[in-house]
Parts: C-alpha cells; sequence; structure tokens
C-alpha cells in the first residue's frame, strides 16, 4: 500500500497548489509560472489518479505497476488469473488502465479534431484573405483579429479591425497574436480542453479550464505590452469590447475573450507591488519544485521494482 499512500500524498499536494492557485494574487503579475504550475498540477493529478487505482488493484503482486502489470499478463496469457488476484483487486485495476486508455484516447481524437479543423480553415482563409505586410486580412466590417496556431501559424485581421484601431493599437494587437503562435498557447490550452469535453458539465473542471484561458491570455498581454506599451494594447482591447467581436473561430486564439475587463484593468492597474515584484520569487519556486516532486513521485512510481 505504500504506492497507494504516495500517489494519495501527490493528490494532496496538487489540491493545496490548485486552491493556492485560485486564491492567489500573484498568478495575474505572473502568469507564465502559474501556467507552469497548472500543468505539473494537472499531470500530477492524472498520473496520481490512474497509479492510485493499478496500486489498489495490483496490490497482491507486491511489485512495482509496470512489474506488476507484466506479471498480471503473465497469469492471464497462462490461465492462472485468479492465482494471486481476486475479483474486487481486478476490477480496480482495470478501472485504472480503462481510465488512463480513455484519457489518452480522448486527447488523441480532440487533437485530430482540432488539427482538421484548422486545416479547413486555413483552406478558406486561402480562398477569401489577402496577404498584407502584418497578417492575413478578411474583407469584414466587423472587427476581429485572431492566430490561427499550428506548424504554419496564420495571423488573421478583418478590414474593420484595421479600420476600427489606430496603427499603435493594431500593432499591439497583432504582436499579442503573433505571442500565441510563437509560443504554442494552444499546445497549452489543447489537454485541459480536451479534459472539459469528457465532462463539459463539471463546473471544476470549467473554472480550470477559464483560469488557465486568461492566464494565457495575460501572457500574450505581456508580450505585446513590453513591444508597443500596456495603454495601445489596453484601448485597442477597450474598443473591441465597446464595437462587438465577431467570435472566435474554432481552434483559434483570439484578442478578445470572456474576460477582457479583467485583462484591461491588469494593464491600466497592475498588481501589487509585492507581487509583481522579487519578494514573491521564493515561495513561487517553492510552489513549482514541489509540485515538480509530487508529478516525479507519482511517475516514478510506476518503474519501481517493488
Amino acid at each position: 500500500m505504500t504506492i497507494v499512500l504516495h500517489h494519495l500524498a501527490a493528490l494532496l499536494v496538487a489540491a493545496v497548489v490548485v486552491l493556492w492557485l485560485w486564491h492567489g494574487r500573484w498568478t495575474h503579475a505572473h502568469p507564465r509560472t502559474a501556467l507552469v504550475l497548472w500543468q505539473v498540477v494537472g499531470l500530477t493529478v492524472v498520473v496520481s489518479t490512474v497509479g492510485a487505482l493499478l496500486g489498489i488493484g495490483l496490490a497482491p503482486y507486491e511489485l512495482g505497476l509496470v512489474p506488476a502489470l507484466g506479471a498480471l499478463a503473465a497469469d492471464l496469457a497462462a490461465g492462472e488469473l485468479w492465482r494471486t488476484v481476486d475479483p474486487a483487486h481486478l476490477g480496480i485495476a482495470a478501472a485504472g488502465l480503462a481510465l488512463a486508455c480513455w484519457l489518452i484516447g480522448n486527447q488523441i481524437v480532440c487533437l485530430l479534431r482540432t488539427n482538421r479543423l484548422r486545416a479547413r480553415h486555413r483552406a478558406i482563409l486561402n480562398l477569401v484573405a489577402h496577404s498584407a505586410a502584418d497578417a492575413l486580412v478578411v474583407d469584414h466590417p466587423i472587427a476581429v483579429a485572431y492566430c490561427l496556431p499550428g506548424r504554419t501559424p496564420r495571423i488573421v485581421v478583418s478590414a474593420g479591425a484595421r479600420h476600427l484601431l489606430t496603427g499603435v493599437e493594431l500593432d499591439a494587437v497583432l504582436a499579442h497574436e503573433r505571442a500565441h503562435a510563437r509560443e504554442r498557447h494552444d499546445l497549452v490550452l489543447a489537454p485541459f480542453h480536451a479534459l472539459h469535453r469528457l465532462w463539459p458539465h463539471g463546473r471544476l473542471l470549467g473554472r480550470v479550464c477559464a483560469a488557465i484561458a486568461l492566464l494565457v491570455e495575460m501572457c500574450a498581454d505581456d508580450r505585446a505590452a513590453s513591444q508597443h506599451g500596456a495603454e495601445p494594447l489596453a484601448s485597442a482591447l477597450e474598443r473591441f469590447h465597446r464595437n462587438g467581436s465577431g467570435g472566435t473561430p474554432a481552434g483559434a486564439l483570439a484578442a478578445i475573450d470572456d474576460n477582457v475587463e479583467t485583462r484591461i484593468r491588469r494593464l491600466r492597474q497592475p498588481v501589487h507591488a509585492a507581487w509583481a515584484g522579487h519578494s514573491a520569487a521564493p515561495i513561487r519556486l517553492l510552489a513549482v519544485l514541489v509540485a515538480l516532486v509530487a508529478l516525479g513521485t507519482s511517475a516514478s512510481l510506476f518503474v519501481v521494482p517493488a
């Protein structure tokens, strides 16, 4: 049961970090650190949940998880399945394997679906958009700007957006979208969105996805603000918000989202210096290290011999 207890302890650490991420004031000042923590915590929850189920189910073998799975497979092949495990333990182990396969399969399906949607959208853009010096331009009166990510990303802006924004505001918005493309924020969001599709009505998972999406936008905001200043980007977001947005195509990342007012306020009223500076850096570093240790412990328990 030592393996199971280790996995449960890792889940407890992940839960504490999640509460800190939700209630900590520092996340808006340091969105990149917060994103790293969310990714580590997400992996820890998945690995530890699967590991705990397998640990309970395979406990009669008194081996590590992978060696125990090998022993289970050998018993199954030899027709001696019930020599070591009983139906209850086998059912729990099967639940752990089924959960792992379900999660991995869902990630693959969602990735393929998103790639198909983006490929279709790129084909449409090839027909309706024309190239400008800074982006692809769609001749449409509604103001939109978005990034279609991938190995060959597309930055798209409408004629309405070019008419609505001043030159420096447009440059800031395009820098925001280029940050999404360069930093591959789509890969950060993809695993969490895939999980949310499994439980679309799960309020907890919905809150997690919303928090991560906001942090991704803040990362892109910071990159754009460092190049063109915070006020031009805040003004551009305000104009978009006031004039309405044309929505975001499936698989794309847009400058406007449901938290645009929070982002505008953050750009114009930065987080308190105690959290925007370096005084909290040791705490953030410690949290990252603790989360990494929890993830590393959970992952390593799959391969320990006993």
